[in-house]
């Protein structure tokens, strides 16, 4: 078991079923992981007397199917494939704009906080990441109705890791909500 902050152990940011000696498969996916933890770190210290449940990091493509059967409704494109080519379906919008793979994604984790609201959380992060003291690409609080389950999706800025030029093809919004599990988003912040 190898930690990357004093809060988080790589093992967290695992793929599903993955054990708890999992290391990043390689140097990009450890860099970006290690970034998320950092920021997600000074986060975490503000709620000192809380935690911070890991409840998806890094997925696979088996994964995806495993959320879509489950009920949720995750993206082909989600920053939580942390820099693994994931191939899209030539019909598809975003085939039009990224072509036959998204080879962007950037790193993401969903945190279940324990001891503190979920919201509150959201609200915190939101501020903070206005304010520069944390470096968020996106940050996305959900919830779903069908099990009363809510957490916050973190993802790195993807300028951390990609020229503005490309950036600007992702067109995404910084701060999200959705109370359906994922099936719409509104605008927050």
């Amino acid at each position: 078991m190898m930690k990357v902050t004093s809060n988080f152990w790589f093992h967290e940011f695992a793929p599903h079923g993955a054990g708890r000696s999992w290391l990043p498969q390689n140097k990009i996916m450890q860099l970006m992981i290690k970034q998320l933890a950092e920021n997600l770190q000074i986060i975490r210290s503000y709620f000192s007397k809380s935690r911070f449940q890991v409840s998806s990091g890094v997925r696979t493509l088996v994964d995806y199917a495993r959320l879509k059967d489950s009920g949720y409704n995750p993206s082909k494109t989600s920053d939580h494939y942390c820099g693994q080519a994931i191939p899209l379906e030539a019909n598809s919008k975003k085939f039009e704009r990224f072509g036959a793979f998204y080879n962007f994604a950037v790193g993401a984790a969903d945190i279940v906080p324990v001891g503190v609201s979920a919201a509150d959380v959201f609200d915190l992060a939101v501020d903070f990441n206005l304010r520069n003291e944390v470096n968020f690409g996106q940050i996305i609080y959900e919830k779903n109705p069908a099990n009363n389950s809510e957490w916050i999706h973190f993802s790195n800025n993807p300028t951390s890791f990609f020229q503005l030029k490309v950036c600007e093809i992702f067109q995404r919004r910084k701060y999200l909500k959705s109370v359906d599990g994922g099936k719409t988003y509104s605008v927050a912040g």
